[in-house]
């Protein structure tokens, strides 16, 4: 079969007009985006690409595990189905095996478990809520022209508040050496090393949820062993996660992993606020013995000049501990609600996502007065992650171009979009966004959209999926050789007011005896 080449399909209108186009679309260019974005019961794949359902809530991961039963959801359940909620955070590729199928690692954060939408009347069970949450692993497999799910596959694992995790680095002597669980992680990212790094969130109410277990949850004490960055190995399934406490202890929207010119690893971060900082680590060494990411230094972007510097932070356990007044003291810029992150293929380009901040009172450079949210660019000179001045510009303003005034959006763009929160590079080099407006749709659909960043029509925006009502687009991640883009289309239904036994969609089944899914899918260039 004859296909286009990966990820043009969404791109492919490009072309046409966008010469003529403004760099910012104003009332002329409404009729062009009008009507088609209008959220509905069922998603909406872009122009060129084929949607197929790889994974869903309540789908076996182990063999013998209990069917789906969404009316008496059980901890056994929760512990070996794919959970309610997903955010692709990496996608590993194993050493080739030796029958020659084509195997991917699929690894996503688990933030979420709503009472509201996980049990019937809103009755929380907090014992399965905290299975539901964490992180899981999933071995995919080639066959018949598309990816598929492993039952038992040899990395198919969930991470959750059951599992031990050591704690490494500087303040692992004071706040102790081990515990229980990973707490509301709200994304992750691939390393050049080949493990992958997990982003913990704000632990707080997953702690005052869980307290009633006879834990150590309810001790006070325990909270300053959650809130830091893991760091586990996904292509083995005893690898003991280890959280990594010189990177400092916040919660955390999005976390991405490059290295130094000379090999160091280097960490880029981001504070899940709504008015959040940007941080970096860099390592002191690049460590063969799994220690790397125990020493180095850690900075706190500042504005500055024609974009930000990078002022360094005290390295002592007060301020590792409390790294979000050591940002603050520091003169940290902060953003509109930071979340993902994403470098381009040659480290010249650093993108961040900011969802937007209504209590912004004044403007700057780098967070414009938009509800709608925008993405930032940085410039790395020279390719270097360890450089002390980035320069920064706006690289696209959210917003309906027809009723909103200073939307940014390239020459040619066909559509608009509001609330950016992840962002991925795909092999083509251009962006993916994806957008969560926390089931609040009404004005438009979430989902998928791509930026281009070189060319003519930089900046041009264009959709490759739109989500069912209520649901957000939790990332993306790519597979070249098959032409297939991940994504993850988390909390179907759950618009505001909506509840397990009244959603506002019962996607993707449509039935009416099922609860809506999060669902991990593959768009498929045709």
């Amino acid at each position: 079969m004859h296909r286009r080449p990966f990820l043009l399909g969404g791109l492919a209108a490009f072309s046409a007009g966008g010469a003529c186009a403004q760099s910012a679309l104003g009332a002329d260019a409404a009729p062009v985006l009008k009507n088609f974005q209008t959220a509905a019961l069922d998603d909406k794949p872009g122009a060129g690409y084929s949607r197929l359902v790889i994974a869903r809530w309540g789908d076996l991961l182990q063999p013998g595990a209990p069917p789906f039963d969404p009316q008496a959801l059980t901890a056994k359940q929760a512990s070996s189905q794919f959970p309610y909620d997903a955010v692709i955070a990496a996608l590993v590729s194993p050493p080739p095996s030796q029958d020659g199928i084509p195997r991917l690692v699929l690894v996503t954060a688990n933030p979420t478990a709503p009472a509201s939408m996980l049990f019937p009347g809103g009755v929380d069970n907090p014992a399965v809520a905290g299975r539901e949450q964490g992180v899981t692993v999933v071995n995919l497999q080639y066959l018949s022209g598309r990816w598929v799910t492993v039952v038992g596959g040899y990395q198919t694992r969930r991470l959750s508040d059951g599992t031990l995790c050591q704690l490494s680095g500087p303040a692992a002597r004071q706040i102790g050496g081990t515990v229980q669980g990973v707490l509301a992680v709200n994304g992750g990212s691939n390393t050049p090393w080949g493990n992958v790094l997990l982003a913990e969130g704000d632990a707080g109410p997953w702690l005052t949820r869980l307290a009633g277990l006879g834990l150590s949850y309810a001790d006070p004490a325990y909270a300053a062993r959650y809130g830091w960055v893991v760091e586990f190995d996904p292509l083995d399934p005893l690898s003991i996660p280890v959280k990594r406490t010189a990177l400092g202890r916040i919660a955390r929207a999005g976390v991405l992993a490059t290295a130094s010119k000379d090999g160091r690893p280097v960490v880029f971060f981001t504070q899940d606020a709504a008015s959040g900082m940007l941080f970096r680590f860099i390592a002191a060494t690049n460590a063969n013995d799994g220690s790397a990411l125990d020493s180095g230094k850690l900075s706190v972007a500042v504005l500055g000049g024609d974009g930000i510097d990078w002022v360094d932070l005290p390295s002592d356990v007060p301020n590792l501990a409390g790294l979000a007044n050591a940002g603050i003291t520091a003169g940290g810029e902060t953003f509109d609600a930071p979340g993902g992150l994403a470098l381009s293929a040659d480290s010249a380009k650093l993108y961040l996502a900011c969802a937007g901040n209504p209590g912004r009172s004044v403007a700057d450079a780098l967070n414009p007065h938009s509800d709608a949210g925008h993405i930032v660019q940085f410039a790395l000179p020279g390719g270097d992650a360890t450089a002390p001045h980035f320069h920064a510009s706006l690289a696209l303003i959210g917003g309906n171009p027809a009723t909103e005034e200073g939307t940014q959006y390239g020459p040619g763009s066909q559509a608009w979009l509001r609330k950016p929160r992840t962002l991925a590079i795909d092999p083509a080099g251009n962006l993916w966004i994806g957008t969560d407006q926390r089931g609040d749709t009404a004005q438009t659909a979430d989902g998928l959209f791509i930026m281009q960043t070189t060319g003519p029509a930089q900046g041009a925006v264009a959709y490759a999926y739109l989500a069912p009502v209520g649901a957000a687009a939790g990332g993306a991640a790519f597979d070249a050789a098959s032409k297939t883009a991940f994504g993850a289309v988390r909390h179907p239904g759950a618009t505001p007011g909506a509840n397990f036994d009244h959603p506002a969609t019962r996607w993707p089944t449509l039935q009416p005896a099922m609860p809506p899914q999060t669902t991990i899918i593959g768009l498929v260039t045709r």
